[in-house]
């Protein structure tokens, strides 16, 4: 069904690590600091997004983002290659079936999807410094988009590089960028990097919120 193939599309689109990165650095950040192993304990488990309800799962190895949402539809919005049967949406190339709801006029379909944005290995490195956890992911042999996250107070942030601001600053202190065009390619000393950091180097780009589990009496 070309609509629901639609919404699942856009959800790929739109996910934070999909994005492509205006700047990427020629090696993992900080240079001469270790690779984590894993994901520490207090950083593990389920976060909630506070601006479309998605679900951040994060566990010993793997970041996953867990989309779980009723989408409403109008019957004339499916296409010729559907066919509404009862409570089905038949696909007429597949045959795949998908159960909807009525409400009223409207179809109600569900949607579960679960992307995953990051899994630690050769190509996605994790290192902590200053408090914080840039999670580092390969882009080609030699580039690499560095993103931070943060964990304080049960409010999970994650910020990228991205605005004119942060990259003239960036600029200045590095004070040329390898490439002329975007996304621009940085050489960066751990020192360079640290005073980025204190000149506020990156911008939030989304913020959850810790799910404490519920124990039973």
């Amino acid at each position: 069904m070309k609509r629901l193939k639609y919404f699942v599309t856009i959800i790929i689109l739109t996910s934070l690590f999909a994005c492509k990165p205006t700047v990427k650095f020629n090696e993992p950040q900080p240079i001469d600091t270790k690779n984590l192993s894993k994901f520490p304990k207090h950083l593990q488990g389920q976060f909630l997004n506070v601006s479309d309800s998605s679900v951040l799962l994060i566990g010993d190895k793997l970041i996953q983002r867990i989309y779980d949402y009723d989408n409403k539809i109008h019957p004339n919005q499916l296409d010729s290659t559907s066919r509404l049967s009862g409570n089905t949406i038949i696909d007429l190339k597949t045959n795949t079936k998908t159960p909807i709801k009525r409400d009223g006029d409207s179809l109600i379909i569900h949607v579960h999807y679960i992307d995953t944005l990051f899994h630690m290995d050769y190509d996605n490195v994790v290192r902590k410094y200053k408090g914080y956890y840039f999670l580092n992911i390969r882009l080609d042999k030699t580039s690499w988009e560095v993103k931070r996250m943060q964990l304080s107070k049960g409010m999970l942030i994650i910020s990228s590089i991205s605005t004119e601001i942060e990259i003239k600053n960036l600029t200045k202190i590095i004070e040329s960028p390898q490439d002329s065009i975007p996304p621009y390619k940085f050489s960066a000393t751990k020192k360079q990097f640290k005073e980025f950091l204190k000149n506020n180097g990156f911008s939030i780009d989304e913020i959850y919120i810790k799910q404490i589990k519920k124990t039973t009496p």
